[in-house]
């Protein structure tokens, strides 16, 4: 039985050979029109970029998932999370796929951009929603609108957490992002699927040290 996800890719690829460092790949023009600006955050599977439309001035998200190095497995979830992301696209509370771009050494996935970052941080730092239960309730009934929108067409994200969900128009709205490790599969054998941190106690994996809450 395989663990969920695979490994990690190395951090190589054609462009800017190995070592890669996500910085290299700034100031790059994909498509004679879509440049990178910068680095918004690192994952195992790819590095999220800010993107300018040098013919529209309109600002994107660009998530580059690296081929080189990869297994036939590693290909098939970096395949299988656009294609569920593209399909689960059409929802105003789930991150806009905007579209592809494939080159030899990479697929860069272009996304809305969402400048007012993630649920966590605004949860963390910026206490956007402390004491706030009207906004609260919005935000999480949009967060189980996109969840029942993916349940709907048969799509399960098994990663949901602060972290994959974004935030616009002030805190108004959110979008669910990242189906990294979403699947279709009713059933499965996959175990360690997910972020450990947001896993309910019977779900943890046993080797991990107990936590004691004292007294008990």
């Amino acid at each position: 039985m395989l663990p969920t996800p695979p490994p990690s890719p190395p951090a190589t690829n054609a462009y800017c050979g190995p070592p890669c460092n996500p910085e290299d790949r700034i100031g790059q023009v994909l498509a004679n029109r879509l440049e990178l600006t910068g680095v918004l955050g690192t994952g195992a599977y790819g590095v999220v970029y800010t993107a300018i439309d040098l013919h529209t001035n309109v600002p994107y998200a660009v998530k580059a998932l690296s081929k080189v190095g990869l297994d036939s497995r590693q290909r098939k979830f970096q395949q299988r999370e656009i294609r569920l992301h593209n399909e689960a696209n059409a929802h105003p509370n789930v991150v806009s796929l905007v579209g592809i771009l494939d080159t030899l050494d990479c697929t860069y996935v272009v996304i809305e951009f969402c400048p007012e970052g993630d649920l966590f941080t605004n949860i963390t730092e910026h206490g956007r929603y402390v004491g706030n239960d009207y906004l609260a309730r919005r935000i999480f009934l949009q967060i189980l609108d996109a969840v029942e929108h993916c349940h709907s067409m048969g799509i399960y994200h098994r990663d949901l957490k602060p972290e994959n969900i974004l935030v616009t128009d002030l805190g108004l709205t959110v979008k669910l992002a990242d189906f990294g490790l979403a699947t279709k599969e009713h059933l499965t054998s996959d175990f360690g699927c997910g972020s450990t941190f947001y896993m309910s106690p019977a779900n943890l994996p046993s080797e991990l040290p107990r936590i004691l809450i004292w007294p008990e």
